[in-house]
């Protein structure tokens, strides 16, 4: 079954443990570890997300030419492109209790009902940790968002133009481009699938700068804020 925001919405109103019910997930490490039969929110945690901003930063040296402006008239700056760029991702919104699911490297899998609370220190905890800790460390952002075009620029699967956006497959949101604009690139990966019961998707690796929680006392749930580097980060993954 293909996931989209009405998929999401149901699972909601089901009160599904085990099932996508939102739109943001932050990925353990050792969720790499995990084959297609683990369930949807194992290794991971929820997060209710009210803003996300993506910043995508270009890193393009440039200098301005000598004598440029005397010959022509116009100065000239000469810029070099070395395709170096910065990419975050900052969300607020807010944490609740949910369920969370954990698979250790024996394959015992622990089902528990934490509190808002319990579910920020669980993060605190995780930003406090390093690579060494793969169950404890976040090495992944996963946002599900509506997509109409897949990687070969056609539409997906049984939809059309005119399909209802909460109708449309979801898809993790990456930096990654599709097949058309990939000419002249190596190894570039390809524009995510929709997510599904068996693919719970490819999101975005890095590791999380900064996370911030603001209690308010008689409040189930807390506040939090968070600043997430996209990076390559090798280690830490793997049995």
């Amino acid at each position: 079954m293909t996931y989209t925001t009405q998929t999401i919405l149901d699972n909601v109103a089901r009160g599904l443990t085990t099932a996508a019910d939102t739109f943001v997930f932050l990925n353990f490490k050792s969720r790499n570890d995990l084959n297609n039969s683990a369930p949807f929110n194992a290794n991971r945690i929820a997060l209710k997300a009210e803003t996300i901003d993506i910043n995508t930063n270009r890193t393009v040296p440039s200098f301005p030419l000598p004598f440029s402006g005397a010959i022509t008239g116009e100065s000239t700056t000469l810029a070099i492109d070395l395709g170096m760029a910065t990419k975050s991702i900052s969300i607020s919104g807010i944490i609740t209790e949910q369920v969370i699911t954990k698979i250790d490297s024996d394959d015992n899998q622990y089902s528990v009902k934490m509190t808002a609370h319990e579910v920020a220190q669980l993060l605190h905890s995780s930003v406090d940790s390093s690579f060494i800790q793969s169950q404890q460390n976040i090495g992944e952002l996963t946002i599900l968002i509506p997509s109409r075009v897949n990687n070969n620029y056609a539409l997906h699967a049984g939809t059309t133009p005119e399909t209802p956006i909460d109708e449309l497959p979801l898809v993790p949101f990456t930096f990654a481009s599709r097949t058309v604009d990939q000419e002249n690139s190596l190894r570039a990966a390809n524009f995510p699938d929709p997510v599904t019961g068996s693919n719970a998707g490819k999101g975005v690796e890095g590791f999380i700068q900064q996370f911030g929680t603001n209690i308010v006392g008689g409040q189930p749930f807390i506040t939090f804020n968070l600043t997430f580097e996209v990076a390559l980060v090798p280690l830490g993954s793997g049995r």
